[in-house]
């Protein structure tokens, strides 16, 4: 169900255990049945907080976060790999066709995309 969303809310979790509600595009990609995957700025609070606590929890929402399913459970994994990168950036822009198009335009004039990396959402069952 989650992979058909357009938008997922990920929960991360501060040193208090707080968390944190982001929302993110995802894309799955073939032979990670159990994993959904984003692109984030390495310097953002999600990424500094999930290298302290790999703890996830996710569920569909709408584009500002707003919660419309059940929450579910799920380690999160940063990753650097150009392949999974370029990987996850291509089934972005099948999936989110102009939105994504606009961002990558965006991100190059203003050199952001150097510092993205892969958030790896793998789903506990």
């Amino acid at each position: 169900m989650l992979e058909h969303s357009k938008y997922i809310n990920l929960r991360t979790f501060k040193r208090d255990l707080s968390g944190v509600e982001t929302p993110v595009w995802t894309v799955t990609l073939t032979g990670k049945s159990n994993s959904l995957f984003a692109f984030t700025n390495r310097l953002s609070g999600k990424v500094k907080r999930i290298k302290k606590n790999s703890a996830a929890q996710v569920c569909s929402c709408d584009f500002r976060g707003k919660a419309i399913g059940e929450w579910v459970e799920a380690t999160v994994e940063i990753s650097e790999e150009r392949q999974i990168y370029l990987q996850v950036i291509n089934a972005c822009k099948k999936k989110y066709g102009w939105g994504m198009h606009l961002l990558e335009f965006l991100s190059t004039v203003f050199n952001r995309r150097k510092d993205r990396v892969v958030v790896q959402v793998i789903l506990k069952k």
